[in-house]
């Protein structure tokens, strides 16, 4: 999917903790994960006490998914997208389901995600047959952390299916600050992990309160999300871009920390005129930006529409209508909306269908309008895109001055899986190499 929201971004599966590889990430989470072939179609309960140090928007909660034999995920929730409330006391959290009739592993966890310190403990495992109404307790290992952290044993740092690593941006331990019981909990730390850092600042626009953070000096350069993210989508590109310009990251409407008009519907037009009152704001009168999915049609849609403030554009997996995105992505977003409003009670789904809505209904473009833009720009995709590639090659050859570059053996997040060859690339075209 376009990158769609936490509902697709966080049915992560774990992976062994190991330092041999790291990322950067702004979430990471820790999991010990059981057999329960046995127990197929049983009910159970995972808990958990959980509290943070932290006054702030971060979140931390358990999570439980199950596996099925045939690879596919049954069982999933996460709680940090739900309202609970974590405060600096402990508390105790609980998530309920049923083992699923093909399931394999079942995988229980602690989530953190933004700076911050966050405790964990206490956590346990029941199951119930159905055939009685008392519940048995299915012992965890280490399930008070008292044994300390071990690597590559009961539990596991994981945030990829099949893949080693580590995420930089965390520190895991086994922590003695006033445990729930007995000598130790969990302790995940998160440290400059941006779109939550102290310089951030708010600006007035277009009826919103649109957050951003600023690096380095230089030329500006305005990056720009998908759908579904924040800031924090482009860690693994500050630094390197920073180096070389002014990186103005923004939360556009709706997302991470900036807010939203109820009355009015999301739509790409909407947001350019976020970004044009903006950048007026900071006297920026040429900009370069660089967009990632719906963020990168934001891209195409500022140099159509303002010309004279875009100097170069550089957009990843972008398009410029819906049918663009693969026909089994564009049908999954709509079973996804049709699921979001059959589920929605007391408006608690409200944000999410206008996300899928905005990228169901726009935009509306058509290839001779990108005939407008006259600025360098750079169109991209991987290969394994949920862009159609003859879409993003369309787009490519109806800008006058485009370019195409289609990535090897990635896909619509080719930032993250090769931020080093995507840096490198976007950073050569902005300097005309």
């Amino acid at each position: 999917m376009k990158k769609f929201i936490s509902l697709s971004l966080l049915l992560f599966s774990f992976l062994v903790f190991a330092q041999n590889k790291a990322i950067v990430a702004e979430w990471t989470s820790f999991v010990q994960s059981l057999n329960v072939e046995n127990i197929q179609n049983q009910k159970f309960k995972v808990s958990a006490k959980i509290r943070k140090e932290n006054d702030n928007n971060a979140k931390c909660a358990i999570w439980a998914r199950i596996d099925n034999i045939d690879d596919s995920t049954g069982f999933f929730e996460n709680q940090s997208y739900s309202k609970i409330k974590v405060t600096s006391e402990w508390k105790t959290f609980t998530i309920e389901g049923t083992i699923d009739s093909k399931a394999k592993t079942l995988n229980i966890g602690a989530f953190a995600e933004d700076n911050g310190d966050f405790y964990f403990d206490d956590f346990k495992l029941e199951v119930n047959d159905g055939k009685t109404k008392k519940w048995k307790e299915i012992p965890l290992k280490n399930s008070g952390f008292e044994e300390g952290l071990t690597l590559e044993q009961d539990w596991t740092e994981g945030i990829g299916r099949n893949k080693i690593t580590h995420v930089k941006n965390f520190t895991i331990s086994a922590s003695e600050n006033k445990p729930s019981s007995g000598k130790k909990s969990l302790h995940i730390k998160g440290e400059n992990i941006i779109g939550n850092m102290s310089h951030g600042k708010y600006a007035d626009v277009n009826g919103i309160k649109m957050y951003y953070e600023t690096y380095g000096e230089g030329e500006p350069l305005l990056m720009l999300h998908g759908n579904g993210q924040s800031i924090s989508a482009f860690m693994n590109q500050v630094e390197d871009f920073s180096k070389k310009y002014k990186v103005i990251i923004v939360d556009c409407r709706e997302r991470g920390k900036s807010t939203y008009d109820k009355t009015k519907e999301l739509t790409f037009d909407i947001q350019v005129e976020d970004l044009k009152q903006f950048l007026d704001q900071q006297n920026i009168k040429k900009v370069k930006i660089l967009g990632w999915s719906d963020g990168g049609i934001l891209a195409i849609l500022m140099a159509i529409k303002y010309p004279e403030l875009v100097d170069k554009i550089a957009s990843t997996g972008a398009n410029i209508f819906p049918e663009g995105l693969k026909d089994d992505e564009l049908i999954e977003l709509k079973k996804t909306l049709a699921k979001l409003i059959k589920e929605n009670k007391n408006g608690v789904n409200d944000v999410y269908i206008d996300l899928y809505n905005l990228d169901l209904k726009y935009p509306n473009l058509k290839y001779e309008d990108l005939k407008a833009i006259q600025c360098p720009s750079l169109i991209m995709a991987g290969d394994k895109d949920v862009i159609k590639t003859e879409h993003t090659v369309k787009i490519a050859e109806s800008i006058p001055k485009g370019q195409l570059a289609i990535i090897p053996n990635s896909s619509h997040s080719v930032i993250v899986e090769k931020p080093e060859l995507f840096n490198s690339l976007v950073i050569d075209f902005f300097e005309g190499k």
